[in-house]
């Protein structure tokens, strides 16, 4: 009896064991989404949406299969945090509020406002599109936790290739993951570039889905209207609301709203000293999160309102990626094809690729950021990684992970099973995944076709 009795704690323990592994890795897969009602001082600069910062995994990785090795990691990313693009960003609003203050049209508050816009813009002088020191340091530290992770990968017998956009951020984010790569594994050989060249798959979209995304502005104007709504922020600034409101014969709310907006949310990837997290309520920050996100839903999201094909628009660099995995397969000596690239391209990849439902499809715009959140898809530093693992038969099994958390594919692409026909999630046959994903280009290929038919009758 008492041998029993241990013989079931055991069991039943074990039980408790797997299903605690089980939601830990139901956490990992779920991204977290921020409803109106739970946006919190915790959780605020999430509502920057694509502007917000990287942060590192929470979650370990699932270890692969018994019997299976590492042997090729295949990546896109996006630059780091940088400042805001364009000066103008900065000066734009530093010149309403500095002109209102000569004018004696500021409040207390507005005129702290103000202090904190200086400030930021001091910062980012001569700046603008450049990549932070946070930038810098989110790109090695990615780096550095695949040397960690996959250490298989980055030995003397094998290349890393590295590419990136001619951007300058672009290249610094590059150039600060191979010099960490560099830092622990001096020996490495290292194929990298910045040019031209690669344009095709690293940023260029189809010329195809143009006329598509055009579709959609009417219904996002409306729906942005209906999320502006600059006028307490206004009376918290000035002291007479009717000079923004009638600056120069126009009404200038909006544009200082969203100016500041943006300011706010690019200020946590760089270290100015100040926040201007205070400006908003959280219904404001809410609000315009929802207008942030619906830009890049709307350009790179898979949605009727652009017939469902905008994400088609990157085929070039599924196709890129596939390519390079069967030449990886098939033996080159590359350990890793590492991409540095822009949010324009990952937007629209990730619907692509839909990995943890990024390919939701809806034309109800207010239900987007229930499901579609760029806070958790490609926001600065944003990623995605494909890890491949091969056993002594050669059979060839890939995970994925979405900004280091492992992410999964829609129902219809099977888990691998081992040979026990346990499923083993989150891994995949790269068969199954090849087959998905050029069934997709196929798709692309033929839609084309039959608009160029249709052009010509």
């Amino acid at each position: 009896m008492y041998l029993y009795t241990i013989f079931y704690c055991i069991t039943e323990m074990r039980k408790i064991l797997l299903a605690v592994s089980i939601s830990a890795i139901a956490l990992s897969i779920q991204a977290e989404i921020i409803t109106r009602d739970k946006v919190s001082a915790e959780n605020i600069d999430k509502m920057a949406g694509s502007l917000y910062q990287y942060e590192a995994p929470a979650q370990p990785l699932t270890p692969a299969p018994k019997g299976f090795k590492p042997f090729y990691l295949t990546h896109f990313g996006r630059h780091g945090s940088r400042f805001l693009d364009n000066a103008s960003n900065y000066d734009r609003p530093y010149n309403t509020l500095k002109e209102a203050d000569n004018a004696g049209k500021l409040t207390d508050f507005g005129k702290d406002v103000l202090r904190r816009v200086e400030i930021i813009r001091a910062e980012a002088q001569d700046r603008a599109g450049d990549l932070t020191p946070k930038g810098m340091q989110q790109h090695r530290d990615i780096a550095r936790r695949m040397v960690e992770n996959y250490p298989e990968l980055f030995t003397k017998d094998k290349t890393i290739v590295a590419r990136s956009t001619t951007s300058h951020r672009v290249l610094v984010s590059e150039y600060s993951a191979l010099m960490q790569i560099v830092r622990m594994r001096p020996y490495i050989r290292l194929d990298y570039n910045s040019s031209n060249y690669d344009e095709p798959y690293m940023y260029t979209e189809d010329k195809a889905v143009s006329s598509h995304k055009r579709k959609a502005s009417a219904a996002v104007s409306e729906f942005n209207k209906r999320h502006t709504n600059p006028e307490r922020l206004m009376k918290a600034l000035f002291n007479d609301p009717s000079y923004i409101t009638n600056q120069n014969g126009r009404d200038q709310s909006g544009s200082l709203y969203s100016a500041l907006y943006d300011l706010a949310s690019n200020a946590q990837g760089s270290d100015p000293g100040v926040d201007l997290n205070d400006v908003f309520t959280y219904d404001e920050w809410y609000d315009l999160f929802l207008m942030n996100n619906m830009r890049w839903y709307s350009q790179g999201g898979n949605t009727p309102l652009t017939d469902n094909v905008v994400q088609y628009g990157h085929c070039a660099t599924l196709q890129n990626f596939i390519d390079c995995a069967d030449a990886a397969i098939n033996g080159n000596g590359v350990g890793a094809n590492l991409r540095y690239g822009h949010e324009v391209t990952l937007m629209s990849f990730f619907s692509l690729l839909d990995l943890n439902e990024s390919g939701y499809s809806t034309d109800d715009l207010e239900d987007v950021a229930n499901h579609w959140a760029a806070y958790n898809i490609a926001h600065m530093g944003g990623n995605v990684q494909w890890i491949f693992f091969r056993d002594r038969k050669g059979n060839i099994i890939v995970k994925f992970l979405l900004n280091e958390e492992e992410a999964t594919l829609p129902d219809s692409v099977p888990f691998y099973k081992d040979a026990k026909g346990n499923e083993r999630r989150p891994f995949y046959r790269w068969d199954d995944v090849r087959a998905y994903y050029m069934a997709k280009i196929s798709y692309w290929e033929d839609y084309k076709a039959k608009e160029a038919e249709v052009k010509k009758q």
